[in-house]
């Protein structure tokens, strides 16, 4: 499959959030006074960026990733939130309060405030990809949070419906898309880890919305979430705010009594509609019958498919990769196929991470090697 201007056979990446090294952990970034957003890069502070995101390229490099992934570093915080709070305090029309966020698995988390005009007032990601082309000369993935998600994690008290709401966040990011695209990037990833739970009518209009006119390379994640580790689950039973949301009711129930394929299904057909590149979701912990829709839908992109279970803290083996991924080009030509882990890796410890990105990469070479044998 082509990967940013390359064609690569079987590509192996990571997603989403990398485990840092632990002298990151509290690293204080100046900012300006009343503007919280607006990161300052001094000496101390560019140092410590520069070299995190060093460190976290080199781990992948080491295990032999074709992709090097940015590991969404987040000025030294390592709050879970930071996936949707990083681009609440770049925007404006936000407060940084507000209640619960009416979304499995984040429930723990609050809802940003919505009370005015969404504009990007600072760039998002500008000088993650400035510091991943000082540190590899691999191609590079840069990681955003999906629109879908961070309007469903909105306590919108300004636009009239969640659509608006949708399309004024797509247009902020429409906006630093541009900027990274200008600068160099391979691939931009979208993660949009809430839509198996329900999707309304709205989601795929500000998902193009997002990317129109983009140079790069568009990937889209889906996957069922990754907090605690945990799937996600529904905390608050007959909460209209679900329902409002269109949440798809997996409360309580055990792995094994639920209907992964169902779930797959909420996001087809609709996603057909995307202006995507690349679609991506996990098999790795929920199986390959979540691949079934693909056919059914004649899905014919680019598929990356998630082979790691990032819930487990037991490392697979190569061959057990290897199994995997043949289980998926049951569905997806490997000509058309790429690999990576289910979803981040933040809740494993860092050396975890290495042993299970190793074997994901000595599972692809394994099935390359058979294909080429053939």
């Amino acid at each position: 499959m082509r990967v940013g201007n390359q064609e690569m056979l079987l590509p192996t990446t990571m997603v989403g959030k990398y485990p840092e090294p632990r002298w990151w952990k509290g690293q204080a970034f100046a900012r300006y006074p009343g503007r919280p957003g607006k990161v300052v890069f001094d000496a101390i502070s560019e140092e410590s960026y520069n070299d995190v995101i060093q460190c976290i390229a080199r781990d992948q490099e080491r295990v032999g990733l074709d992709v090097v992934a940015d590991g969404r570093v987040f000025d030294g915080e390592d709050s879970y939130g930071q996936l949707l709070y990083h681009y609440i305090e770049r925007l404006t029309g936000y407060e940084l309060d507000g209640p619960n966020l009416a979304v499995p698995i984040y429930s723990m988390l609050y809802a940003p405030t919505c009370v005015g005009e969404v504009r990007r007032r600072y760039p998002f990601h500008v000088e993650t990809l400035k510091a991943m082309r000082r540190s590899t000369d691999r191609p590079i993935k840069i990681s955003y949070t999906g629109v879908g998600a961070m309007t469903a994690a909105t306590n919108n008290l300004y636009y009239a419906d969640i659509k608006e709401l949708g399309l004024a966040l797509a247009k902020a990011i429409n906006e630093d898309l541009k900027e990274l695209a200008g600068i160099g990037v391979d691939v931009i990833q979208l993660d949009e880890f809430v839509w198996p739970y329900g999707m309304g009518d709205w989601e795929i209009d500000c998902l193009n919305a997002a990317i129109k006119d983009v140079d790069a390379q568009i990937w889209l994640h889906v996957c069922w979430g990754n907090l605690g580790p945990s799937p996600a689950y529904l905390p608050y039973e007959g909460d209209d705010a679900h329902k409002e949301l269109g949440v798809y009711d997996v409360a309580r129930r055990p792995r094994h009594a639920t209907d992964t394929t169902e779930r797959a299904r909420n996001i087809f057909p609709k996603v057909l509609g995307a202006d995507i590149d690349v679609l991506n979701y996990e098999v790795g912990r929920v199986g390959p019958d979540d691949l079934k829709p693909l056919a059914d839908n004649n899905w014919t992109k680019p598929f990356v498919a998630g082979v790691i279970d990032v819930k487990s803290v037991v490392a697979e083996t190569a061959e057990e990769v290897a199994d995997r991924i043949r289980a998926v080009m049951e569905y997806v030509p490997i000509e058309q196929l790429g690999v990576t882990t289910d979803c981040g890796l933040p809740n494993l410890k860092r050396w975890i991470a290495q042993t299970k990105l190793t074997a994901l990469v000595e599972g692809a070479e394994i099935v390359r090697a058979e294909h080429s044998g053939s």
